[in-house]
């Protein structure tokens, strides 16, 4: 029985669109739930930052500086799934749908593993970790509760992360945004209650984070786990097969230590930027939420990009994945440059919300630092998009190398030479722009090198032909 009979008309239906649709359709179809979702994350962590602003400086300082370690302990599971998503969407657009099958168990498990031991050791450290990263002690004060169940949420997000993976490497990413939205409905009204209505401090907060994501595992668990799912993971079948685990850390490792890495490298930045207070770490992380919205709707090609080029790859189209890393990067740098004018025009109406009118220092230092930070909207955009063109190729020791020099070769420097020189806490955004437009010039230099190559090399046994692929 030929395997893709096996799969419902509707899923059937979606694979031919990916692979033989128009390929501007494909990437706006299955990237715009990606983007609605984005947004309401954004938002999410916007109204967070708000609603931590409102408690004091000290919980605001406290909870940029914890997110970003959580951001760094995210990596693990989000490269694992990252690298999952690739094999499974590779197998599944070549029609080995068992195989897919067995990658999309193995991802799942080896996620919650790799993640539950990671939170497990952070969590031993406690608050000797913090101080170690150099957190001034009022964070510290301020923070602990919040950081203790921040950890513990990674974990559930490493599961959710497969399941968002699996499921782009479907092309399914309408399901992805209605189970991602109603858990964050559920966050954000349980904040908002415990902030506003029953006056708690940020360990509710992340509470809040712990439950919405406790959800969504459940829903995820269940779509993973039900009959009818292609990619269905039976419980009795899971078990860490090397010859399955091996290709997936090969591909996962490189991804998840440069995105621990330079997140982790974010948190060494914070812990510089401590030299000029608490203000200035809150004064960053203000300035990050400010543009963040448009730079997370210009990055979120790289999501759905992932998965189109893993498909098409298997599918033996080189030219038609080549295509969709190239408008997916043309997209998403239109994207970016809307996003940075409408982000500029509304700052005097978005400032007010985090910064009331007596914090005159803090709203001049958010100002100063978003003078510089506003360029990485673009930069950052283009870095993110070209990242997941070479992990759709499974070139992820690329994704690695630039999350590398980016933080070790650009920012770190950049940030020690401004504070030597005497620059005020205007040096955070001078570091941002310096490190984020300089790796974004090398990532551009790589990408046509690269493309270049496939066009006149190939890649492995597929050949680059202007006939394979109907017109984007």
């Amino acid at each position: 029985m030929n395997p893709i009979a096996s799969l419902s008309p509707q899923e059937r239906k979606r694979r031919d669109f990916v692979l033989n649709g128009s390929l501007a359709k494909v990437i706006w179809t299955l990237t715009w739930p990606l983007a609605v979702y984005a947004l309401f994350n954004y938002l999410y962590g916007f109204f967070d930052m708000v609603m931590v602003s409102f408690i004091g400086n000290n919980e605001l300082a406290s909870v940029v500086f914890i997110d970003e370690i959580k951001n760094a302990i995210v990596a693990f599971g989000g490269g694992i799934a990252a690298a999952g998503t690739v094999l499974v969407a590779r197998e599944y657009g070549a029609g080995n749908i068992e195989a897919a099958r067995r990658n999309a168990g193995t991802s799942f498990l080896l996620a919650f593993l790799v993640s539950s031991a990671v939170v497990l050791v952070i969590l031993a450290l406690g608050k000797n970790g913090l101080r170690w990263l150099n957190a001034p002690d009022e964070v510290i004060e301020a923070g602990a509760g919040y950081y203790y169940l921040q950890m513990a949420s990674t974990a559930l997000m490493a599961v959710n992360s497969v399941f968002i993976g699996l499921e782009k490497a479907k092309g399914n990413t309408r399901i992805i945004f209605i189970l991602n939205i109603a858990a964050m409905t559920v966050k954000l009204g349980l904040s908002a209650w415990f902030v506003y209505g029953l006056g708690e401090g940020t360990l509710f907060v992340a509470l809040a984070t712990l439950i919405a994501q406790g959800l969504l595992m459940i829903a995820a668990i269940t779509v993973m786990f039900r009959k009818g799912n292609s990619l269905r993971i039976r419980l009795r079948e899971l078990r860490l097969d090397w010859g399955i685990v091996g290709p997936i850390l090969a591909l996962a490792a490189p991804v998840f230590l440069g995105k621990f890495l330079f997140s982790f490298g974010k948190v060494i930045v914070n812990g510089m930027a401590s030299v000029y207070g608490p203000l200035a770490i809150a004064a960053f992380g203000i300035t990050m939420k400010l543009d963040g919205g448009a730079g997370s709707l210009a990055n979120v090609f790289e999501e759905s990009e992932t998965g189109i080029i893993g498909q098409n790859l298997g599918a033996k189209n080189l030219k038609r994945a080549v295509d969709t890393g190239i408008l997916s990067l043309l997209f998403s740098l239109v994207v970016a440059v809307v996003g940075t004018v409408v982000v500029v025009l509304t700052l005097d109406w978005m400032l007010p919300v985090f910064v009331n009118s007596e914090a005159v220092v803090l709203r001049e230092m958010v100002i100063d630092i978003f003078r510089w930070e506003k360029f990485s909207i673009f930069t950052s955009a283009a870095i993110a998009v070209i990242t997941g063109f070479f992990i759709g190729f499974k070139r992820t020791q690329v994704a690695f190398f630039l999350n590398i020099i980016r933080l070790f070769a650009f920012r770190i420097p950049a940030m020690l030479l401004f504070i030597r020189l005497g620059a005020d806490h205007t040096a955070v955004g001078y570091a941002m722009f310096v490190s984020n437009t300089a790796t974004m010039v090398v990532s551009i230099i790589i990408f046509v090198v690269f493309i270049h190559r496939l066009k006149n090399y190939g890649e492995k046994d597929l050949r680059y032909s202007v006939s394979e692929s109907p017109s984007a």
